[in-house]
């Protein structure tokens, strides 16, 4: 019941707030212009990602007041990181960023997640599983950041997998966590119809790293969290589309000799909207193929037996693979703009 008004209050929050962002945004000029590699052809708002901040959090803090009390330790660390991301990503839309400096950012954020105490508990020495997990925590930041190229993409997906890390966090206990994972699927839930199918207001950097950082944090608790064992893939599997357009994207740059920052309509999702001929079909598959990873995740994770994750891991991994091979041979035209 908890976890349900979370999800529900911050849906309603966000649908209330969306057309006040949409003019903030044309008031401050948070707005994004055409450019070739991108689908939209007007000037479009650019604060969504405040919207879905201010909405988790806002839902998150009143239902931690009326539950009276309860842990928040980890919902804070995942709260604050994103508040850093989502500062850092406002910056960059309106004023432009050096990557460096983002970069540095980015990896502020995930050190933050790292103060907690938690890491995902791979058997590796201490300070050499801490590096790889800031690396995979702004690996995956950019991932999402790279896969907010469709209209209602981010914010679908976004939404069924934080509600399913919710559902993991309150299986184990964790109710402060699971609200702010809840929190903030509703809140991506009540951004979409300002987003999808045709947008009047985008996420922006601010919001796709953000979203990306909530769901990388998700990922190291929900491992930190699970018992040692093959259960430990599971989480893998609920990002494994964001991971898999990220590698597809730098495989085929790469082989093309081109800069891996380079911006195109070449991911998958491009490349697949090319074949289906809609961008809205495309990205509702695409929100199916999350529900379907998220349960295949979930079902690894609460089993933890060796077959069970062996059998689905590889399957998706077949498939991902076939997938992507198929996908690189569709041509797409490249652009030089840099991502």
């Amino acid at each position: 019941m908890l976890l349900a008004a979370a999800f529900g209050f911050a849906l309603l929050i966000s649908l209330a707030l969306t057309p006040a962002g949409i003019r903030l945004a044309w008031a401050t000029g948070y707005l994004d212009h055409p450019e070739a590699r991108k689908l939209h052809t007007s000037a479009t708002a650019l604060l969504g990602g405040g919207v879905v901040f201010v909405s988790g959090l806002v839902a998150w803090w009143v239902l931690h007041l009326v539950r009276r009390g309860g842990s928040t330790h980890e919902g804070l660390f995942l709260i604050a990181g994103a508040l850093i991301v989502l500062l850092l990503g406002l910056w960059d839309d309106r004023f432009g960023m050096d990557p460096l400096v983002k970069l540095a950012g980015q990896t502020a954020a995930a050190a933050v997640l790292l103060a907690s105490g938690r890491l995902p508990g791979l058997g590796l020495p201490g300070p050499l599983e801490a590096v790889l997990t800031l690396v995979a925590l702004v690996a995956l930041m950019n991932a999402v950041n790279f896969l907010d190229n469709m209209n209602g993409m981010v914010g679908g997906i976004a939404a069924v997998t934080l509600a399913a890390f919710g559902c993991t966090s309150a299986a184990r206990g964790a109710l402060g966590l699971a609200t702010a994972q809840f929190a903030f699927a509703g809140a991506c839930a009540g951004f979409l119809p300002g987003n999808f199918p045709r947008a009047r207001i985008f996420l922006g950097d601010a919001g796709s790293l953000l979203l990306g950082y909530s769901l990388g944090a998700s990922a190291v608790l929900a491992c930190a969290a699970a018992p040692p064992g093959w259960g430990r893939l599971g989480p893998l599997l609920l990002l494994a589309y964001p991971a898999f357009d990220l590698i597809f994207v730098v495989v085929n740059r790469l082989r093309e000799g081109r800069k891996v920052y380079e911006g195109g309509k070449d991911h998958s999702n491009h490349r697949l909207a090319s074949v289906i001929r809609c961008p809205t079909r495309t990205v509702l598959l695409m929100w199916c193929s999350s529900a379907a990873l998220c349960a295949s995740g979930l079902a690894v994770l609460w089993l933890n037996r060796p077959i069970p994750a062996l059998l689905l891991s590889g399957l998706w991994t077949a498939l991902l693979t076939w997938s992507g091979w198929r996908l690189s041979s569709i041509p797409v035209q490249p652009t030089s703009s840099p991502r």
